[in-house]
């Protein structure tokens, strides 16, 4: 069976359509991964000379890997929630032809509703966390400074 060479270009940028997103989404994680390392790196050159800027720099490591943590978990949870819901949709769209738009809509909706219902609790719980963690670490380098201003003076 030969192939045309159109067809086999159309294949191949779909293949490359396919693949742009996880390397790109590579490509961050390891760039975050280098920041990471970099501010742990600085808290630790300067956890004895400037306390200030090593309590920034945990800080700073912190909200990053955190925000790595939930953006990895938000992607890899999506998508395997729509490699499963998806397909079941089709099939369930195909097989009620005979009911109407609105019936078939309200339905997917719902059965929609159902499959995120628990990424839903979980991503709520993991943003109020993460935005509670992120304020607690401005907090505490703000009080750090005036309490090293108070005793410096």
């Amino acid at each position: 069976m030969k192939l045309d060479v159109a067809e086999m270009t159309r294949s191949k940028k779909e293949i490359l359509e396919e693949i742009k997103k996880p390397v790109i989404i590579l490509i961050l994680t390891a760039f975050t991964f280098i920041i990471i390392i970099s501010a742990v790196n600085g808290f630790g050159r300067q956890l004895y000379s400037d306390f200030i800027g090593a309590l920034i720099n945990l800080f700073f490591a912190w909200n990053v890997g955190f925000g790595l943590y939930k953006g990895i978990w938000q992607f890899s949870n999506s998508r395997k929630i729509n490699k499963v819901l998806f397909p079941k949709l089709e099939q369930f769209i195909n097989d009620s032809q005979e009911n109407s738009y609105d019936d078939t809509e309200a339905e997917v909706y719902e059965k929609v509703k159902a499959a995120y219902s628990k990424y839903t609790e979980k991503y709520n719980k993991l943003n109020k966390i993460y935005w509670i963690s992120f304020k607690i670490s401005f907090a505490i380098p703000v009080i750090a400074i005036i309490i090293w201003f108070i005793y410096s003076y």
